[in-house]
C-alpha cells in the first residue's frame, strides 16, 4: 500500500499539472462552453481570428497592416508551436502515468521542464503586441488602450466574485 507521503504528492503532482494544462490550453469542452472560449484543436486558429476582429476595429493603413501582417505569422508561429509542445508534454505525462508504478520524480521533472517556458512565451506575447502598439496613431492607441480597459474590468469583476 502507498505510504501518505506518496499519495499526498501524487494529487499535488495531479493538482499542479491541471492547473498548468487549464492555463496552456483551456478548456477542451465543445465550444460555446468555459464562458465562450476558444480553446481546443482549433486553438491557434481561434485566436488568430479573434486577434483580426480585434484589429479590424482599428482601421488599420496599408503600412499598419503589413506590420500587422508580420506580427501575427510570428504569433501563429508560436501558438503552433505551443500546441506542439503541449501535446508532448502530456504525451509524456501520460506514459509515465500509465506505468504500474509511476515514478513522481519524473512527473514532477517534466512539470518543471514545462513550466521553464512560461516566462519566454509570454514576454514573447507582450512584446509581439508592443512592437503593434509602436505602429498605431493616437486614435487607434486610444481606441485599444479603452478596450484594455474594459477587459480589465470585466477581470476585476470576476476576481471580486472569486475573493469573497
Amino acid at each position: 500500500m502507498l505510504n501518505k507521503r506518496t499519495v499526498v504528492v501524487g494529487l499535488a503532482l495531479l493538482g499542479i499539472m491541471a492547473i498548468a494544462g487549464a492555463g496552456v490550453a483551456g478548456c477542451h469542452r465543445p465550444p460555446g462552453c468555459c464562458g465562450g472560449g476558444f480553446h481546443g484543436k482549433e486553438f491557434p486558429k481561434d485566436v488568430l481570428e479573434r486577434m483580426d476582429s480585434e484589429i479590424e476595429t482599428l482601421e488599420l493603413t496599408g503600412v499598419q497592416q503589413e506590420a500587422y501582417g508580420e506580427i501575427r505569422a510570428k504569433v501563429e508561429s508560436e501558438l503552433m508551436e505551443m500546441g506542439r509542445g503541449r501535446k508532448a508534454f502530456f504525451q509524456e505525462v501520460k506514459t509515465e502515468m500509465d506505468k504500474d508504478a509511476p515514478d513522481l520524480g519524473v512527473v514532477a521533472d517534466l512539470l518543471k521542464s514545462h513550466g521553464r517556458q512560461f516566462p519566454d512565451r509570454i514576454t514573447f506575447f507582450v512584446d509581439q503586441f508592443m512592437n503593434f502598439y509602436q505602429v498605431l496613431d493616437m486614435e487607434q492607441k486610444g481606441k485599444l488602450v479603452a478596450h484594455l480597459k474594459g477587459k480589465f474590468k470585466k477581470f476585476e469583476a470576476f476576481r471580486a466574485l472569486v475573493a469573497e
